[in-house]
């Protein structure tokens, strides 16, 4: 057998195990027709076409999981899906996703792997939200408030991120998870420095394991960085589709650089439009005139 076969068999067992785990988050337990073996040379990162589930109408997904809609095409993607590792672990049941992703905030809140941090923090900000979330938020670190709170974005930054996910993509804020790159504040609200960034990041990574969302926005170059390991900023990074372990990520502003640059909100606007095409949500209708 050809290196080339040997590859094109190992991209189809990925695609089929990438379709299992996509039913079994819906709730369904009959298996569709796995996708075609994709021609020497075609583009790896066009989903497959989604096949009719037998005794769907028997058997209907759970209301508010519907079945998911196909990937976005991604045609901006650094590397082909198939190259990338695959998030770690078997897929948890939604029904122990609440108890695993406990578990974890308190292993956080017991890490002392940045003394600084450690030492100077009110409490740990490990995030919230649905633990079966289709969309997951990620920013940088906690400011203050989050501090003091213990929960993500509920200062002013907070609250602008709110109102995206209400007011413009029509979501609950309780439907999505937010987390952050780090679970403690840095002081004076910097940064994270690159070493504090890959101390918290198999946190987060552990956390998206649990949660296994479908898409994931990443909020401010600090997150676009560490998640997707380039150099580029966010300018360079936002308006295009990426993958991180498979799943299908975007990059926009983050919100506190909204506060400061208003202007911007316009391009964040189109971003989350871009987001919510891809998944399915009703696009806001145009005004006349």
């Amino acid at each position: 057998m050809t290196d080339s076969t040997d590859g094109e068999r190992r991209d189809l067992i990925r695609q089929v195990r990438q379709r299992l785990e996509a039913l079994g988050r819906a709730g369904l337990d009959r298996i569709p027709s796995p996708p075609a073996l994709p021609k020497r040379g075609a583009a790896l990162l066009e989903p497959p076409v989604s096949t009719p589930v037998l005794n769907a109408a028997r058997e209907p997904a759970p209301s508010r999981r519907p079945v998911e809609p196909p990937s976005p095409t991604i045609r901006n993607a650094p590397a082909s899906l198939f190259s990338e590792p695959e998030l770690p672990g078997p897929v948890i049941a939604p029904a122990e996703r609440p108890a695993r992703l406990a578990a974890l905030a308190a292993e956080v809140a017991a890490c002392t792997k940045c003394p600084l941090l450690a030492s100077t923090r009110t409490q740990t900000v490990f995030g919230e939200g649905s633990p079966t979330a289709r969309l997951m938020f990620i920013g940088e670190a906690p400011g203050e408030t989050e501090d003091h709170t213990g929960r993500p974005f509920v200062g002013n930054a907070g609250i602008l991120l709110t109102d995206m996910i209400t007011k413009g993509m029509g979501l609950a804020r309780e439907d999505v998870y937010i987390a952050n790159i780090l679970k403690c504040r840095p002081p004076g609200n910097r940064d994270p420095s690159t070493e504090e960034a890959a101390n918290c990041l198999p946190f987060l990574e552990r956390q998206i394991a649990i949660i296994r969302p479908e898409f994931l926005c990443l909020l401010g170059s600090p997150a676009a960085k560490t998640l997707l390991q380039t150099s580029l900023g966010v300018t360079r990074l936002r308006g295009k589709w990426h993958r991180y372990r498979g799943i299908a990520t975007i990059v926009t502003y983050h919100p506190s650089y909204l506060l400061r640059t208003p202007n911007a909100k316009k391009e964040t606007w189109g971003d989350l439009q871009m987001l919510m095409k891809a998944m399915g949500l009703k696009l806001p209708e145009r005004k006349k005139g």
